[in-house]
Formats: structure tokens, C-alpha cells, sequence
């Protein structure tokens, strides 16, 4: 009894410790797949839970280090068209503004993004810039590197397949209008993308508790242009009723659009 209580208390010092000094929360359904993960780190480190959240306390960990847990804290589920209808709604509001800026927030490893890049391309958009935001250091490398396993649904004249013909790499021109930022949504240093026409946020509100989803949802509405979208999961807006934003009717997403 002493054993699990001792550990339960160790667990719940990760979780605040997370909390405290990088905003993140974990959802208690994903912890205990969490602690697994990072007893696992510690091991590859040859160091123990505890030893290891001792030197996290002193501030005795690598910025490398640092990443890895925020990594592992995080959810990355993704994968190119994952919900086509939201990429199709995407390019239909996209499609009110000359020169659409779209911000993808919790892009993870960047499947998104280049999923609606790929979209406007092969709708004829001219001009576009996305922008994908996610927490995770690891996960935006892997976006801005813009390799992939082969994809079907991404056409080789945008992401030309490699030697092997198992991995794609996507186009220069493309990368160009696809760009990457890590960068943690509850921090005070803002998004390096100003006055979105789009924002998107799809399974990532999820995972915080009401208070702070509703807190994320200002934010983001403060940095979306005149006459923008702010698109989310269906079930992730937390009833939040927005001053000066419309909620608009659509079955793919929770549609808001900002007061002119």
C-alpha cells in the first residue's frame, strides 16, 4: 500500500510539474501511458523516475532532454486526410480571401498542413500560406523536414517519391507555402503568424480541461483577421459563447467567423 501511494504521489508531482512550468495538462485517461513512456526514457538515460524528475526539479535537464518529455506528454495521432471533409471546408473558406493565411494549431508531425497545402494546390489556389504550431520540438522537425512514408492520397507531382519508393519528399515550391513553428498554445510568446484568415484546431482542445479549452479559444480568436474562420472538432469548443463571432452552421466542424 505504502509502494502505490508513494508512486501515485510521484505521478502526480510529473503532472503538476508539467503544468506549472509548461502549461501542459495531461488527460487522466492518457497518464498512466504517459509514466509508462517516461519510465522508459529514464531508463535509455540509465537514470529512474525519480531521479529523473529530481534533476527536472533542479532544472538539471537538457533543452534535448526537455523535448523528449514534452514529446511524450503530448498526443501526435495524425495522418494526411484524416478528415477530408474538414480539409474540403478549409478550402471553401479559404476560398473568400485573395491570399488565404490558414494556422493550424497541434499540427503534430505536419500531415495536416501539408494536407490542406495539397488541397488549395490541386484547386488552383495561387497563393496561400499555412502555418502549423504544435508543442512538440520533435514533431516540427519532422514537419519542416517533410519526409513521409508514401501517402496515396498525396499526388508524386507535389511530394515526388525518393530512390527506394517507400518514402516522399515534398516539393521546395510547397514547403515554401507550408512553413512550421514549435510553440506551446498556453505560452505568453505569441504565434509567429499574424492576422490568420483560417484557424484550425482539430482533436487538441480535447485533451485540457474546460477552463483552459475556453482560454485557448480566446486566444485564438484575438489573433484571427476581420471576417476569419476558427474551426474546431465538434466536440471541442466546451458550449464557449464567443463575443464578436458567429457560429455558423456545418456538419464537418464547429464553425465560428469573425465579426466584421
Amino acid at each position: 500500500m505504502a509502494e502505490a501511494i508513494a508512486a501515485l504521489d510521484e505521478y502526480e508531482a510529473w503532472i503538476d510539474l508539467l503544468f506549472t512550468r509548461f502549461k501542459i495538462e495531461v488527460a487522466q485517461d492518457r497518464q498512466p501511458a504517459l509514466f509508462r513512456a517516461l519510465q522508459n526514457y529514464a531508463g535509455s538515460l540509465e537514470e529512474t523516475l525519480a531521479s529523473l524528475f529530481l534533476r527536472a526539479q533542479r532544472r538539471q535537464l537538457t533543452q534535448d532532454c526537455w523535448a523528449q518529455i514534452i514529446h511524450l506528454a503530448t498526443n501526435h495521432e495524425t495522418r494526411f486526410y484524416r478528415n477530408p471533409a474538414v480539409v474540403e471546408l478549409v478550402a471553401k473558406c479559404a476560398s473568400e480571401f485573395p491570399r488565404p493565411r490558414i494556422l493550424s494549431v497541434g499540427c503534430s508531425t505536419g500531415e495536416e498542413p501539408y494536407s490542406i497545402g495539397v488541397e488549395l494546390s490541386l484547386q488552383g489556389f495561387a497563393n496561400f500560406q499555412i502555418h502549423g504550431t504544435d508543442v512538440s520540438a520533435p514533431c516540427i522537425e519532422t514537419a519542416q523536414a517533410g519526409v513521409y512514408r508514401v501517402n496515396d492520397a498525396i499526388p508524386e507531382k507535389l511530394a515526388p517519391r525518393l530512390n527506394d519508393r517507400r518514402l516522399m519528399s515534398f516539393t521546395g515550391w510547397l514547403k515554401n507555402f507550408v512553413t512550421f513553428e514549435q510553440h506551446n498554445i498556453l505560452a505568453e510568446r505569441p504565434i509567429d503568424f499574424a492576422a490568420p484568415n483560417i484557424i484550425l484546431t482539430q482533436n487538441m482542445l480535447i485533451y485540457y480541461r474546460r477552463e483552459t479549452r475556453i482560454r485557448i479559444l480566446e486566444s485564438l480568436s484575438c489573433l484571427l483577421a476581420e471576417g476569419g474562420f476558427l474551426i474546431t472538432a465538434a466536440a471541442e469548443e466546451a458550449h464557449w459563447k464567443p463575443q464578436g463571432l458567429d457560429r455558423l452552421h456545418s456538419h464537418a466542424a464547429t464553425v465560428f467567423r469573425k465579426t466584421p
